[in-house]
């Protein structure tokens, strides 16, 4: 399962907009152009579905910068933000989950839906359906007759009853949502020592930040030392310097916390250099490996601006990085059975040039984000009869700066 469609209507500058996504989804649009109220949007509806829920309720102070700042011809502002979301496989449409919020003084649910593809059926049908009030319908799930109950008007019900519908589709749309990750690596935090037990029973999911790298990287040596080598070996490949990366617990000294560092030849195993002493180009690149290799929480991994402080020949490998979480994950579907997808914004034409539209059309795809004279962000389909002609002629990083000079 991915997420195949993605519609937002009223949110900031997301006007109304409706995208079609692959496994890699790349958006590329100078400063400005609405690229990270993307990632703020999705960021928002994970948060209403499956975050903490006073980061949820912390959203109603937020109320008159969520909402559309353009107003209608009688100079009223919109009160309602809506989103919709698709979910596929192998191009076979799963399920669909719509969500309409109304924002005033605070955030209330307005209308709800989930609809799924049950077997033997044609088309989608109905798991609930809200209208105000708190009232949902359920349908399609064994004994197969609608029961009513209520829930807050200001709590989504897949929220509250997510993890309990009977109906795995159902289950499996919630723990989608639970699994976008917007990823922003703070790379002091990310070089700090972090709290862990010297023998953890599982993996913990890589905070959003990487504040936990230390923690995530010493779980992963410690139960799936597989992934582990994959990841340090993916690092040396595109770095090349850093020979060996090693993990360590401070039990021995009394401590509860991991570290990491790196073994690089010219100094050898007496010398290891810790993540202060790396560059930050380092740090970055290990955290996205972590990420996209390491962390099987993950069902939609969204990297604002990756090439961000990487010398040009790692962006060459940052792509192939790209390129392979996609595919092995394909392969590999994660522990919830979804492949892992990747949302990838930026602003520069040199990382695209690292990409080829024609060759890699089955799992990319390209927007290149504007706005209009509106002010609303508009995502063009690098494929669009308006963006073809400049591919005809140039590679896709240099089309891409020549339509924005």
């Amino acid at each position: 399962m991915y997420l195949s469609r993605l519609q937002i209507q009223r949110f900031r500058s997301l006007y109304d907009v409706d995208l079609a996504l692959k496994p890699l989804t790349i958006i590329i649009g100078p400063n400005a152009s609405g690229k990270s109220n993307l990632f703020k949007a999705l960021r928002f509806l994970h948060d209403a579905v499956a975050g903490d829920r006073l980061e949820w309720q912390a959203y109603d102070s937020q109320i008159d910068h969520l909402l559309w700042y353009g107003v209608d011809e009688y100079g009223n502002r919109p009160r309602m933000i809506k989103f919709t979301g698709e979910f596929s496989a192998s191009d076979a449409l799963l399920g669909r989950y719509s969500a309409d919020l109304f924002c005033r003084d605070y955030i209330v649910v307005d209308r709800e839906a989930l609809d799924v593809a049950l077997p033997k059926r044609q088309g989608l049908s109905t798991c609930f359906r809200r209208l105000g009030g708190g009232i949902v319908y359920e349908a399609g799930a064994p004994p197969n007759k609608p029961f009513m109950f209520g829930t807050s008007p200001r709590t989504l019900t897949l929220r509250a009853v997510g993890p309990d519908l009977p109906l795995p589709q159902a289950q499996a749309i919630y723990r989608h949502i639970a699994g976008w990750r917007i990823f922003d690596v703070a790379l002091d935090r990310a070089r700090r020592e972090a709290f862990i037990p010297e023998y953890p029973e599982e993996v913990p999911p890589l905070a959003e930040d990487a504040s936990n790298l230390s923690a995530f990287l010493y779980a992963l040596w410690r139960l799936r030392p597989d992934d582990f080598d994959a990841i340090a070996e993916l690092l040396s490949d595109c770095i090349g310097l850093p020979e060996k990366l090693l993990v360590e617990h401070d039990a021995e000294r009394g401590g509860q916390s991991a570290r990491y560092s790196f073994r690089e030849a010219p100094f050898g195993e007496a010398r290891p250099v810790p993540p202060q002493s790396a560059s930050d180009g380092t740090i970055r690149l290990l955290a996205y490996l972590a990420l996209l290799f390491g962390d099987r929480s993950v069902s939609l991994a969204c990297l604002e601006e990756p090439d961000h402080g990487l010398h040009p020949r790692l962006m060459l490998h940052l792509a192939d990085v790209l390129r392979q979480a996609v595919s092995q994950a394909q392969d590999d579907p994660n522990e919830d059975g979804f492949t892992p997808q990747v949302l990838v914004t930026t602003h520069n034409p040199e990382f695209m040039d690292c990409f080829d539209l024609s060759e890699e059309r089955d799992y990319l795809q390209v927007y290149l984000a504007e706005r209009d004279e509106l002010g609303r962000t508009q995502f063009i389909p690098a494929t669009s009869g308006t963006f073809t002609p400049w591919l005809e002629r140039y590679r896709l990083g240099e089309a891409v700066r020549r339509r924005f000079m």
